[in-house]
């Protein structure tokens, strides 16, 4: 795993103030394993990661390219440090899926997606 000077000072923090913080990060990691590749066996091929943090092993463009290689996978993070790092190690191979990073447009963020209209305005109307 790769070690950025920042995440070093903060783990070595940690363990006083939180507890140790290794194996939660470590069941949070098998559980994105877990979700994406569950995900791809169910046909999906598109994923958006939101505030997608320091790149580490496994991330989600790697596990579902390694279970659909065709996958394409767009990361988001507002971070400076972790987008030029991302762009540095997210490579994606010809011919195959795709693995992108952007940053938020705004200091607030707002959703990537239309919000569903409100119940009251549909269209449908019942007598």
């Amino acid at each position: 795993m790769a070690r950025y000077p920042p995440v070093t000072i903060a783990s070595a923090d940690a363990p006083y103030s939180a507890g140790s913080v290794a194996p939660s990060a470590r069941q949070d990691r098998a559980f994105l394993g877990r979700a994406v590749r569950f995900l791809a066996s169910q046909g999906i091929r598109q994923y958006l990661d939101l505030g997608t943090g320091l790149p580490t092993v496994d991330n989600t463009h790697e596990v579902a390219q390694r279970a659909a290689p065709e996958s394409r996978i767009g990361y988001v993070d507002n971070g400076p440090l972790v987008l030029t790092h991302a762009r540095a190690l997210l490579t994606s191979t010809p011919g195959r899926g795709s693995a992108t990073t952007s940053r938020p447009t705004s200091a607030t963020p707002a959703p990537s997606w239309p919000a569903p209209p409100p119940p009251w305005t549909s269209t449908s109307r019942s007598r």
